[in-house]
């Protein structure tokens, strides 16, 4: 039996053919997808798309491996300081920009007071673009934490001790050793941070919906606009085929990275005394550590005050009282929204497993290479890629505003990523195993033996696929247009995040309320994530996540 025909059939239905049809879409409507060249600054759009991807791809790579070298170097609290490291990835993005759009307001957000801003990076055309941006490095940083520090933990004990029996400085050794020894996860980082950005459609919209003007305008944001704003769905086909063919280029890259087998790095020889090495790298990662925890915190300190302290400059940074008032009125409204966002990302999840695990599996073992690149493609692609073939069809199958259309459709993410990570925990899974099922005529080898010893890469794919499916944004606020109707049959898909982002009409007057209603979208999630993220640290080389 072939266990991938399932999965295949997945992504063909949900992936390849609606990729293909956004070009088709564009072939047949290209006349009128051409007035979207009159109407908007397709330079400047362009320009602060790559500014947004590019940026936030080369410091989030830089920052999460110092972070990682960190986490890597220090004898204990490894977990604690993981933790803070990935807090920023527990908060969904809604939640993340509304932090900080009360963070970077004038004299009053704490950011901007205590680095001396004396006005709202997000309100000016020659800032907007780069407080945009700003944000979402802060957002992302802990993925590529993540992935470097994975990438450390596989280098062999052995070759730690030779380094220090050969007198290697720690800058030597991670210089000269580790990371050309990593440096494909390092690349790996790199483009995926790129292809994440280039489809981040939440970030922007949530600090700015593209102003002021189009000063942070990017293609994601244009797919809405061109579709909702402007009623043009033929200018929202070409500006998603526009971002897809420029997605292709790295998602190729990311494919040629998977398949070499050099070290893309040089080996240098940095010698700088231990000391002053960790120093250096213990305050650096002290400070970004703090920024990178300091707005979640924010976020509970304005949720659970009372607002008569918002707009004070300077700003109040310390708990003064308690207030639950706003917190209390946010969470009887979200009840709704919070239980479309459990079942969506429940069931979407589950699909995840039950595509991915047996697919992955003989993916690896009988060495089907070509649908493990098929499915690294499709997840680097962003979700615009998809949207609007898939909007169609839902709204042809009258499922639109529906469980259905959410949980069908996100999985072409989260099953594409499972089966990339289960390949590569699948390598090294001993063929003695299949070996004993043959042997002793074992029937359903996937469900007696596979699954249950490969339980801890299961649960962590499956809690990582949760915390996915419950940041969205773009698909739900396309897909659904009311939140669920409390009766059944169920009617109604809006999530957790559509009702956070609605508080942002009232940001510049209860910030309480903005802050409770981001805490709100966040807190469930936030236990997940610390959850799964110590189950990610604590696994060992062997039986953790790999991404290379």
């Amino acid at each position: 039996m072939r266990y991938y025909l399932p999965y295949l059939a997945y992504i063909t239905a949900f992936g390849v053919i609606p990729f293909i049809f956004t070009f088709a879409l564009v072939g047949v409507n290209f006349k009128e997808a051409e007035t979207m060249f009159k109407l908007v600054p397709l330079d400047t759009i362009l320009y602060n798309t790559l500014v947004f991807s590019l940026t936030s791809a080369i410091v989030t790579t830089v920052v999460g491996t110092l972070l990682a070298i960190f986490v890597d170097m220090v004898k204990k609290g490894k977990r604690l300081l993981s933790i803070l490291v990935m807090l920023p990835y527990s908060i969904p993005f809604t939640s993340s920009a509304l932090i900080w759009s009360i963070s970077l307001y004038g004299h009053y957000g704490w950011f901007s007071y205590l680095f001396h801003i004396p006005f709202d990076p997000l309100y000016l055309a020659s800032t907007a673009i780069w407080a945009v941006t700003g944000v979402n490095i802060w957002s992302m940083i802990p993925m590529s934490f993540l992935i470097m520090l994975s990438a450390f933990r596989t280098i062999p004990q052995e070759v730690r001790e030779a380094s220090e029996v050969d007198g290697l400085t720690l800058s030597q050794f991670y210089f000269r050793i580790a990371l050309p020894m990593t440096s494909k996860a390092f690349l790996l980082s790199f483009l995926l941070q790129f292809i994440l950005a280039l489809g981040n459609f939440d970030t922007p919209y949530v600090l700015t919906q593209g102003g002021p003007g189009f000063a942070s305008t990017t293609l994601p944001l244009l797919v809405y606009d061109e579709i909702f704003l402007f009623v043009n769905f033929s200018g929202g086909e070409l500006a998603a085929a526009l971002l897809g063919a420029i997605s292709v280029i790295p998602a190729l890259l990311i494919l040629l990275l998977i398949k070499s087998k050099s070290t893309p790095f040089p080996s240098l020889n940095f010698k700088i005394p231990n000391n002053i090495f960790k120093i250096v790298v213990y305050v650096m990662s002290v400070f970004i550590i703090f920024l990178l925890d300091f707005p979640v915190y924010w976020m509970f300190l304005v949720a659970l005050r009372p607002n008569i302290y918002d707009f004070r400059s300077p700003p109040v940074l310390l708990p003064t009282s308690l207030d639950l008032k706003y917190l209390s009125t946010c969470f009887s409204s979200s009840v709704p929204y919070l239980i479309s966002s459990v079942v969506v990302a429940l069931f979407a999840s589950l699909l995840t497993i039950f595509l991915a695990l047996p697919s992955s599996y003989e993916i690896e073992r009988k060495r089907v290479l070509w649908l493990l690149l098929i499915s690294i493609f499709l997840y680097s692609l962003p979700s615009t890629s998809y949207i609007i073939p898939l909007y169609l069809f839902f709204s042809k199958v009258e499922l639109l505003n529906t469980w259905w259309a959410l949980i069908l459709s996100t999985p072409v993410f989260t099953a594409t990523f499972a089966v990339w990570i289960m390949f590569n925990f699948f390598t090294s899974f001993p063929r003695a195993y299949d070996e004993a099922a043959e042997v002793f005529g074992i029937k359903r080898k996937i469900i007696k033996i596979i699954a249950p010893l490969s339980r801890t890469t299961i649960l962590s794919t499956f809690l990582l696929s949760f915390i996915f499916n419950w940041h969205l944004l773009f698909y739900p606020l396309l897909l659904s247009d009311t939140p669920y109707n409390m009766g059944f049959p169920p009617k109604g898909a809006e999530t957790i995040t559509i009702f956070a982002l609605q508080a942002i009409g009232n940001e510049t007057v209860n910030w309480a309320a903005l802050a409770s209603s981001a805490l709100i979208a966040a807190l469930p999630v936030m236990v997940i994530s610390f959850f799964t993220i110590d189950r990610v640290i604590k696994s060992d080389s062997k039986s953790g996540l790999k991404f290379v």
